[in-house]
């Protein structure tokens, strides 16, 4: 067998037969349960916009469960967003998700089963305009559509929200971004949601990152159609690690209109971050240093002494 054969037909090997992790309950998943302790914060701001319930039938109109208060706070407790076909949800949050080991956050849906999965593919941004979308991989057959019985395999999925079942989050790892124009991986603000129409029909099919076609329920003309967003949850978080510590100074007033007084014993140094992560001000001090953000825009900003510190807003 020559050369170049071999190398197509291994090629061909790992694309029919890749396998990625395997669902809630089986050894090697990557499923995070909702009550996991790595999962330190939640979505705190939503904004969508419905798609419909069937793509090709316009006149069925969009799905009516849920608002955007379903999506806020953990998991399994407000209830879900459904999107429709195509819809998106964009979350934000108190503390920007930064690039840490292992996954940053987590994207939960209300799959009841470990193959009835509905899919989505997730964005981020660190500025709330500019978006990147995670490589998502969907090796699922599509000979024939997957429907309301819909036998799916979580090993043929990766980088769609929706993988695992009600109550166990889809990782997501920004260091798979590090290279992306225009992303700052340390200061994530917002987290875009994308329902995946999973009809096999060229004219509606949405593909994957390898430009496979992406096969799930199909159509789901439904109240709750399309993908049920339960809730975004943050692994990786730099202001809130910093946030979370206890405090060894005194920052006061807070709010502030123009001076903030920091209290700290002996040699200090002091840091004012926005609320995107991008420094303000560094500046080193002893014992006490009066801070002048009267040339601040109104706002939340995090100011960090000695590696500690607290949220403070200017008004």
């Amino acid at each position: 067998m020559n050369k170049v054969l071999f190398l197509l037909l291994s090629f061909i090997h790992v694309v029919l037969f890749a396998q990625y992790a395997p669902p809630v309950g089986f050894e090697g998943t990557t499923a995070i349960s909702k009550d996991s302790s790595i999962v330190r914060a939640w979505a705190t701001g939503c904004t969508f916009q419905l798609g419909l319930l069937d793509i090709a039938q316009p006149n069925l109109g969009k799905p009516t469960i849920g608002d955007f208060s379903s999506t806020l706070g953990k998991a399994g407790t407000n209830g879900v967003l459904s999107l429709g076909d195509g819809g998106e949800a964009i979350v934000t949050f108190d503390y920007p998700i930064s690039n840490g080991k292992g996954p940053d956050f987590a994207v939960f849906e209300n799959g009841f089963n470990n193959t009835f999965l509905e899919l989505a593919f997730v964005s981020v941004s660190s500025d709330g305009h500019h978006f990147v979308r995670f490589p998502a991989v969907s090796l699922s057959d599509t000979l024939l559509q997957y429907d309301n019985n819909a036998a799916m395999d979580a090993t043929k999925l990766y980088n769609l929200a929706g993988k695992y079942r009600a109550n166990f989050g889809t990782p997501f790892d920004l260091e798979e971004l590090k290279d992306s124009v225009g992303l700052n991986i340390h200061a994530i603000t917002h987290v875009k949601i994308s329902d995946v129409v999973g009809s096999v029909n060229p004219l509606y099919a949405m593909r994957d990152f390898k430009n496979h076609i992406i096969n799930d329920p199909y159509p789901t003309p439904y109240p709750s159609g399309g993908f049920d967003l339960d809730a975004v949850g943050v692994i990786n978080s730099e202001a809130l690690g910093i946030e979370e510590r206890t405090m060894n100074v005194q920052m006061f007033p807070n709010p502030t209109k123009d001076i903030l007084t920091v209290n700290s014993k002996g040699e200090s140094n002091v840091k004012v971050l926005s609320i995107q992560g991008e420094e303000l001000i560094n500046q080193s001090f002893i014992d006490t240093l009066k801070v002048d953000l009267s040339a601040f825009p109104k706002g939340l900003y995090f100011v960090i002494v000695n590696g500690v510190g607290k949220k403070i807003v200017v008004e």
